[in-house]
């Protein structure tokens, strides 16, 4: 007799997670580790942000509070999307959780009826499939092709939806590659969706928490702005970890249909009651306080994004098959290295090759087949300079070494 039901046994760690535990296990047995595996901003959370927690403590907020969030915050956010985003919400029509991940677990969990389908353009961020699964729907692939910059088509999207299409998922700035949807191409996602002879009440679920972060003169849209003909029928999600360095203060949104966001705000109100009251304020402080910190950080990820792309070059069969224009990292490919040494152990997949690079050159990056592609990984450039420097020379030596050596 086991102890837990199949849906416990079937559910699959985070891969980030664990290659994260892994090398801090080596790195407690003294062995050098550069961890380039979790996305997360170097910089420390802002001392103006901190300052509002501490005033917060001081000032005795220190209990539960409504299930959908402080009522300030909750307002702050609905001005945001307002002022930045250009999408109308009020507070009623925003959920405030625990990380923008509990978001989007909480989104499918109150609307996935078993057989319901979510489209998920690949490569995709790893928890996405896991959660679809936990909350009962089925997750279906729709690969971005190479040539188009891994992005999904209209075309291709329209033959992917079936009567059983309940959400279409787009994470623009993406996890893991970095590419992003411009306006025109969100439109055209977005009509393809809302004329579909297929389905007719087709969602949208919009994962914008990289929504900061961007350069290369990319303009960031909302996708409900760039397709007002889905309004009513789009989720957005958003957060604080990335763009505020405030990964470990778990706090996330979502804005979307009243029907959804109600039963959102029940499902939480019996999951978790509410979320850290502390972090609530400090989130409050960070929408309201002085955002010049976020320029800088950003201009510093593409500063490390173009020393790496110098270092590869010079790393055989390492391919970078997209430059991105968001988010913070690097999806690399190594199938050009196993072409040239294809009975090589560490270029069986993309497991084998995170392992040598972690084990033998002190590199933790997570194995592309958690983000539907077994003959790549993926690095994190929000790691200190020092950090990515290291970490892509070292890179470059195993496939360099890979390259040269005998069996």
């Amino acid at each position: 007799m086991t102890l837990t039901n199949k849906k416990a046994q079937n559910i699959k760690p985070a891969e980030t997670l664990a290659v994260k535990a892994r090398a801090l296990e080596l790195a407690k047995a003294g062995k050098h580790i550069i961890d380039l595996s979790t996305g997360e901003p170097d910089i420390e959370t802002p001392e103006y942000i901190k300052d509002a927690a501490r005033a917060a403590i001081a000032a005795g907020k220190t209990r539960y509070t409504a299930a959908a969030g402080i009522i300030e915050l909750r307002e702050a956010i609905a001005l945001k999307l307002k002022t930045e985003n250009g999408l109308d919400y009020k507070a009623a029509d925003i959920i405030v959780s625990n990380g923008g991940k509990q978001a989007l677990y909480t989104v499918f969990d109150v609307t996935l009826e078993p057989g319901d389908e979510v489209i998920i353009p690949a490569p995709y961020w790893v928890s996405y499939p896991a959660m679809i699964e936990m909350a009962g729907g089925t997750p279906v692939f729709l690969p971005g092709k190479l040539e188009n910059g891994f992005k999904i088509t209209p075309a291709q999207l329209t033959a992917a939806l079936t009567p059983r299409t309940k959400f279409v998922l787009l994470n623009s700035p993406s996890n893991p590659t970095g590419l992003c949807y411009s306006e025109q191409e969100q439109r055209a996602l977005g009509q393809a969706i809302a004329n579909s002879k297929t389905n007719s009440s087709t969602l949208v679920l919009s994962d914008e928490i990289y929504e900061r972060v961007v350069f290369n003169g990319f303009k960031f849209v909302s996708f409900e702005k760039a397709c007002p003909e889905m309004a009513g029928r789009v989720v957005t999600i958003n957060g604080f970890s990335k763009s505020f360095a405030m990964t470990g203060w778990r706090v996330g949104y979502a804005a979307g249909p009243k029907e959804i966001i109600a039963a959102m705000v029940r499902h939480q109100s019996q999951a978790t009651s509410s979320i850290n009251s502390i972090s609530q304020w400090a989130a409050l402080a960070a929408l309201q306080g002085d955002q010049r910190f976020i320029a800088p950080m950003i201009e510093n990820f593409k500063r490390r994004f173009d020393d790496a792309f110098e270092v590869l070059k010079e790393a055989p069969g390492i391919t970078v098959d997209f430059n991105p224009q968001g988010a913070f990292y690097l999806f690399m490919s190594f199938r050009e290295l196993k072409k040239m040494r294809p009975d090589h152990p560490a270029l069986a997949n993309s497991v084998a090759f995170t392992n040598c690079l972690l084990e033998n050159y002190g590199v933790a990056a997570v194995m592309g087949v958690a983000f539907g592609d077994d003959t790549a990984f993926r690095i994190s450039v929000a790691a200190s300079d020092k950090a990515v420097a290291e970490g892509v020379r070292a890179i470059r030596k195993m496939a360099q070494e890979i390259r040269g050596m005998a069996l």
